[in-house]
C-alpha cells in the first residue's frame, strides 16, 4: 500500500507492513517485477527493459519518439526472423493482418505483379486513394521493390497530427519504412538468408476437359428459341468425339486448358548483410535476390537488389552519412487480347471463356498450334497455349536510389541537418510475337483463324525518370527546470519529378526470331514520345510540449506549393494539433490503479491534409491540338487550344479527428489501444459534367473541387505476453479495425442509379454501394411465373421483385444497399501468436475481413453464354435449371435475359477468415555452434493461405476485388528458410 522512489544510486529504504510479503518494482521501459521479501532486510534487483512496452521509441515524419509521449495514431512493425522467413514477394504482403486501420488486399497471384492494393483507414477521396510510401525520408518508393531482409521497422502514420508534417502527401495516411543502418551494433556481424517455397493456386474454375459434353450444353443453351435443325452441332459430331477422343486424341482432343496453362510455381529468395558499428561509425550492406517461377506458364519474375548504408561521427557534434541501393528485374508476362503493354493485370484472361476442350494445344511433331476442327464450331475460339509461347512480354527495369545527409548541433539541443536524395528509373520492355496460325488436325490444313500474322513485328517501349528531394531542417530539444521539454522541428523541402516516355515499333520482321528494331522493314513503322515534369515546394513546422512527464501537447503545419496549380491556387495550408494525458501518472490516480492497471494515456488529435492526386501535371496549363481550318476557301491544318481550364480549381482538403487511449495492464503483460477517427474529405477534384453545347470538342471538360467524403471508424489493437516458469514465452495479438464511408456533397447532378468511373454513386451512401434488383427465387412452374410481376419470364428464370408496386419491373425497382460496398469491407481483423520453448517457436496469422458483397457473375459461369466457342465448366453441366434438374442453383441455360442482370440473386457476401500464415522453427543452441563459428542458426519451414474459413463467395477468393474475370488465383505456398549468422 506504500511506496518509495529510489535515489540516484538506485538505493531504496522502505518500511513493508506487517502481512505483507513482497514488493513491486517498476519504471517505464522495464518488465515490472514481485519479487518476495522472504524475511529479508535487504533486497537487490536488476530491472529486465521491456522492449513492447510503451518507450519503445516509434519512427515518425522527420524523426523518432518515445511513445510515452506520442500523441498520434501510429502503429509500428519490427521485421524480424519471423517475417523474413516467410515466402513473401513483398512487404506488403506480410502487413496483412497486423495493423488495425491498414487494408491491404491481393487481387493475382501473378509473379511479378500481384497486385497488392494498401488503404489506410478507408477510401479517403474518389481519386489516388493509396497511402504516401517513404523510405529512409525519401517520398514515392515503390514498396514492392524493397528487399524485406533491408527493412528494420515500418510505422503506419493514420491521423493528422502523425501525418500532417506530409501535408498534401498524407490525405491517405503514410507508410514510413526505415531500413537498416547497423547502429547499434556491439560488433560486427554477417548474415545469411535464404527461403525457397513451391507454390499452388488456392482454388481454380472447373472448365470442362471433355468436348462431346461441352458441345451438349451448348446445344442445350441454343435450343431455346431455336427450331429443331438448327442447331450448330449435329448429334453424330458427339458420338463421333466420343469414340475417337479415347484413341485419338490429336484429332479429337478433350483438352484441360487450366492444366496445360498452369504449372507449379516457385520461389526463392537469397540474401545476404553484414552490419556493425562502433562509437564513430556505422555500417550495413547486403545483396539479394528473389526469383519467382508464376502459376501460369512463362509468367517470370526476378530481381536482384542490392544495399550500403554508411554513417560517420565527424566530429563530437557533426555527423555525415549517405545511402545507397539498387535494384535491377527481369518480369516475363503473356499478353492477352484485349490487353496492352505496360499494364499487365490478366494474363488468364477475359478470352479464356472462348477455350473450348476441342483445341489441341500444339503438336510438337509438326510444330503446329492447333484450331477448330469439329463441324459447325466457331473458328474463333480461343487457343490460350499459342498466346503464353508466341505472345509474350518481356520488360526490364532498373532502379538507384541515394541518399546523403549531413548534420551539426553548434550548440547544445539545436541540430541542423540537410539531406539530398536521388531516386532514377529505367523500364525498358519488348514483344515480337511469334508469327503461327490455328492448324486443322483433322483435314491437315490451316483454319482461317490467324494467331499472329506472318507480318508480325516488333515494337519497343522505354519509360526512364528521376526524383530529386532537398531537405533542411533545424531541430531543437531542451527542459526547462526539469518538468518541462520542449522540442522544435523547422523544415524547408523541395521535390522534383521527371519522367519520359519513348515508344516505337515496326512490321515485317526479316526472320520470325529476331526481335530488334532494326531486324523489320522500315515500310511501315510507328513512333511517339513524350516527356513530363512537376515540382512540389513545402514549409513544415512541428512543436512538441510535454509537462511533467503527464501532459503532452503537439502542432504542426505544412505549406505545400504545387506545380500543378494555377497561381493563386498552387499553395495549400495543413495544421494540426494533438493532446495527451498520460493520466496514470497523477498521485491522485496511482492510489487506485494497484496492480491491475500500469500506464495509461488520452489522446486526441485534429488537423488537415491535402491531396493533389487527382489532377494531372499539365491539366492546368493550356495547351494546344491540331485541328484544321477552312482559309479562303481551302483545309489548312494549325492549333487550336485543346481543353477549357478551371482557373480556380485547388487541393482536395482532408480534416480528421481522432481520439484514442493506450492502457497496459497486469504488469504490462497485458496492452490495449483503441481509436476512434472521423475523416472528411472535401472539395474532391473531379471532371465536370457540362453539355457538349458548351464543351464542344474539349475533353475532358474541365476538373471542380465537387464531393465531399466521410470515413468513420474504430479500431483496436490488443496484446498479451507472458511467461510459463522460465523457458516457455507465449504472446497473442489481435486487431480490428471498422470503417463506413459516406459521400455527403456532389456538385452535380446523381441521378437514380447514378454511376462515376463504373462506382454507383449517390448522396448518403458508401462509394460504390450495392445497387440491385431484389430477387424472389428461380421460378419452378408456369404459376410462380403468373403470381409475380409481368417480366417475360418462364419456369427456370430468375424472378425480381416489383419494389414500387407499379406492376412492371424496370430501372426504379432497383434497390439500394446503404451499408454495404461492392468493392472494400467495413471490417479487417488479424490475430497473430507465438510461442517458444528451448530453441523452438511457433507462429500463426489468421486475418479476415467482413461488411462487403458483391456479384461473383462473370464471363466463366454465364448461363447465357454465346451460340458457339463457349469454354463450358462442369457447373454449366450440373447447376442450370431445368424440368429434370429443378433443384439447379443456376437458372436455365439460355433464358432470360434478366438472369444475368445484377439482382441479389448472384449477390454473396464477401466475409472470410484466412489462414494467412503457421511456421515452425528451429534456433540451434548456441553451444553447439560455437565450434562452427556461427552466431545463430535457425531453420524453419512456414506456410501461406493453406485455408479459409466461413467462405460463403461462390467465386474464386472473396479477398480479390473488382474484376472477377481476372483467373489468376491467388497462391498458396510452403517454404522452408534458413538463417545463418557469423
Amino acid at each position: 500500500s506504500g511506496g518509495v522512489v529510489t535515489n540516484v544510486e538506485g538505493r531504496f529504504t522502505i518500511d513493508v507492513p506487517a502481512g505483507e510479503d513482497s514488493l513491486i518494482f517498476s519504471y517505464v521501459g522495464f518488465v515490472t517485477q514481485r519479487i518476495s521479501i522472504g524475511g529479508r532486510a535487504v533486497v537487490d534487483i536488476i530491472l529486465l527493459p521491456d522492449a513492447g512496452t510503451l518507450s519503445d521509441v516509434v519512427v515518425i515524419g522527420y524523426g523518432k519518439q518515445r511513445k510515452v509521449n506520442l500523441v498520434g495514431a501510429v502503429s509500428q512493425v519490427t521485421v524480424d526472423q519471423k517475417t523474413t522467413s516467410r515466402a513473401i514477394s513483398n512487404i506488403t504482403s506480410g502487413l496483412e493482418g497486423l495493423v488495425p486501420g491498414l487494408a491491404i488486399t491481393q487481387n493475382s497471384g501473378m509473379a511479378g505483379n500481384n497486385q497488392m492494393n494498401i488503404l489506410i483507414r478507408g477510401l479517403g477521396t474518389v481519386n489516388n486513394s493509396s497511402p504516401l510510401i517513404v523510405v529512409d525520408g525519401m517520398p514515392d518508393v515503390d514498396i514492392n521493390r524493397i528487399n524485406v531482409n533491408d527493412i528494420e521497422t515500418i510505422s503506419v502514420l493514420k491521423d493528422a497530427t502523425s501525418s500532417s508534417v506530409y501535408g498534401s502527401r498524407a490525405a491517405n495516411g503514410v507508410i514510413l519504412i526505415t531500413t537498416k543502418s547497423g547502429k547499434g551494433q556491439k560488433k560486427a556481424m554477417v548474415t545469411f538468408n535464404n527461403v525457397a517455397a513451391l507454390t499452388k493456386p488456392t482454388k481454380a474454375f472447373d472448365f470442362m476437359a471433355d468436348y462431346p459434353r461441352s458441345i451438349t450444353v451448348q446445344q442445350r443453351r441454343t435450343a431455346v428459341n431455336t427450331l429443331p435443325g438448327n442447331q450448330l452441332f449435329k448429334l453424330g459430331t458427339v458420338d463421333q468425339w466420343m469414340a475417337l477422343g479415347m484413341i485419338d486424341p490429336l484429332r479429337y482432343p478433350n483438352t484441360d486448358w487450366w492444366d496445360i496453362i498452369m504449372r507449379d510455381g516457385t520461389y526463392q529468395s537469397y540474401n545476404l548483410s553484414a552490419q556493425g558499428g562502433n562509437e564513430k561509425s556505422n555500417f550495413y550492406i547486403s545483396g539479394g535476390m528473389k526469383d519467382e517461377q508464376g502459376l501460369q506458364i512463362n509468367n517470370e519474375f526476378k530481381q536482384y537488389n542490392a544495399r550500403f548504408s554508411f554513417d560517420y561521427k565527424i566530429k563530437d557534434n557533426m555527423n555525415t552519412g549517405v545511402k545507397m541501393n539498387g535494384n535491377w528485374s527481369k518480369f516475363v508476362y503473356a499478353l492477352e487480347e484485349g490487353f496492352t503493354d505496360p499494364a499487365p493485370t490478366n494474363t488468364a484472361g477475359f478470352d479464356m471463356q472462348y477455350a473450348i476442350a476441342g483445341l489441341t494445344p500444339y503438336d510438337p511433331k509438326t510444330g503446329y498450334f492447333g484450331g477448330v476442327m469439329a463441324y459447325g464450331e466457331d473458328p474463333q475460339a480461343y487457343n490460350p497455349y499459342t498466346v503464353y509461347v508466341n505472345t509474350l512480354n518481356r520488360q526490364s527495369r532498373q532502379e538507384f536510389n541515394g541518399s546523403m545527409y549531413w548534420d551539426w548541433s553548434p550548440i547544445r539541443g539545436l541540430t541542423a541537418t540537410i539531406d539530398y536524395a536521388l531516386n532514377y528509373y529505367n523500364q525498358f520492355g519488348w514483344n515480337a510475337n511469334m508469327p503461327n496460325q490455328a492448324y486443322n488436325f483433322q483435314t491437315s490444313a490451316f483454319g482461317s483463324r490467324v494467331y499472329v500474322g506472318p507480318n508480325a513485328g516488333v515494337s519497343n517501349t522505354t519509360f526512364t525518370g528521376y526524383k530529386t528531394l532537398m531537405t533542411a531542417r533545424l531541430n531543437y530539444q531542451t527542459v526547462i527546470k526539469k518538468n518541462h521539454a520542449l522540442a522544435g522541428l523547422i523544415v524547408y523541402s523541395e521535390e522534383y519529378w521527371y519522367d519520359r516516355y519513348q515508344g516505337s515499333g515496326r512490321n515485317d520482321r526479316l526472320y520470325p526470331t529476331l526481335h530488334e528494331i532494326d531486324a523489320a522493314l522500315t515500310d511501315i513503322q510507328s513512333t511517339g514520345g513524350n516527356s513530363s515534369a512537376e515540382g512540389l515546394r513545402s514549409y513544415i513546422g512541428r512543436v512538441n510540449y510535454t509537462a511533467f512527464n503527464k501532459y503532452l501537447l503537439e502542432a504542426n503545419f505544412r505549406v505545400d506549393g504545387s506545380s500543378k496549380f494555377l497561381p493563386g491556387s498552387q499553395y495549400g495550408f495543413f495544421p494540426s494539433v494533438a493532446v495527451g494525458w498520460r493520466f496514470t501518472e497523477e498521485e491522485f490516480i496511482k492510489k487506485f490503479t494497484g496492480r491491475i492497471l500500469n500506464s495509461g494515456k488520452l489522446r486526441a488529435s485534429y488537423g488537415s491534409l491535402g491531396n493533389n492526386s487527382g489532377v494531372g501535371r499539365y491539366e492546368q496549363q493550356q495547351t494546344l491540338a491540331a485541328n484544321s481550318y477552312i482559309i479562303s476557301g481551302s483545309i489548312s491544318r494549325g492549333f487550336v487550344n485543346s481543353k477549357l481550364i478551371n482557373q480556380f480549381l485547388t487541393w482536395e482538403e482532408t480534416t480528421v479527428f481522432n481520439a484514442g487511449f493506450d492502457l497496459t495492464f497486469l504488469n504490462n503483460r497485458l496492452s490495449a489501444t483503441i481509436d476512434y477517427y472521423d475523416r472528411l474529405t472535401t472539395g474532391m477534384n473531379r471532371p465536370s459534367d457540362l453539355s457538349i453545347l458548351l464543351s464542344g470538342a474539349f475533353s475532358p471538360p474541365p476538373r471542380n473541387n465537387i464531393g465531399n467524403m466521410r470515413n468513420r471508424g474504430i479500431e483496436g489493437d490488443f496484446s498479451w505476453r507472458d511467461k510459463i516458469g522460465r523457458e516457455v514465452s507465449y504472446g497473442l495479438n489481435f486487431n480490428a479495425s471498422y470503417n463506413t464511408t459516406k459521400l455527403e456533397k456532389w456538385n452535380e447532378y446523381l441521378g437514380r442509379g447514378a454511376t462515376n468511373g463504373g462506382a454507383n454513386v449517390f448522396v448518403g451512401m458508401p462509394y460504390n454501394y450495392v445497387y440491385a434488383y431484389e430477387a424472389i427465387g428461380i421460378a419452378q412452374t408456369w404459376e410462380d411465373v403468373y403470381k409475380a410481376t409481368p417480366q417475360g419470364a418462364q419456369p427456370g428464370d430468375i424472378l425480381r421483385k416489383d419494389l414500387n408496386g407499379d406492376g412492371r419491373i424496370d430501372a426504379n425497382d432497383m434497390k439500394a444497399f446503404p451499408s454495404v460496398q461492392r468493392d472494400r469491407p467495413t471490417t479487417y481483423f488479424g490475430l497473430t501468436g507465438y510461442v517458444q520453448w528451448n530453441g523452438f517457436d511457433v507462429a500463426f496469422l489468421f486475418q479476415g475481413s467482413a461488411g462487403r458483397k458483391d456479384f461473383w457473375i462473370n464471363a466463366f459461369n454465364n448461363p447465357n453464354f454465346g451460340a458457339s466457342r463457349y469454354a463450358a465448366t462442369w457447373n454449366h453441366w450440373n447447376q442450370p435449371w431445368s424440368v429434370e434438374n429443378r433443384g439447379g442453383e443456376w437458372p436455365r441455360l439460355g433464358g432470360s435475359g434478366n438472369n444475368t442482370a445484377l439482382t441479389t440473386f448472384w449477390l454473396d457476401k464477401m466475409s472470410y477468415v484466412r489462414l494467412k500464415n503457421i511456421q515452425l522453427g528451429y534456433n540451434i543452441p548456441k553451444s553447439l555452434l560455437k565450434h562452427v563459428g556461427f552466431n545463430n542458426l535457425r531453420i524453419a519451414g512456414s506456410a501461406e493461405n493453406i485455408a479459409t474459413f466461413f467462405n460463403s463467395f461462390r467465386g474464386l477468393d472473396p479477398e480479390k476485388a473488382g474484376n472477377n474475370n481476372n483467373l489468376y488465383p491467388l497462391n498458396k505456398s510452403y517454404s522452408i528458410s534458413v538463417n545463418v549468422g557469423f
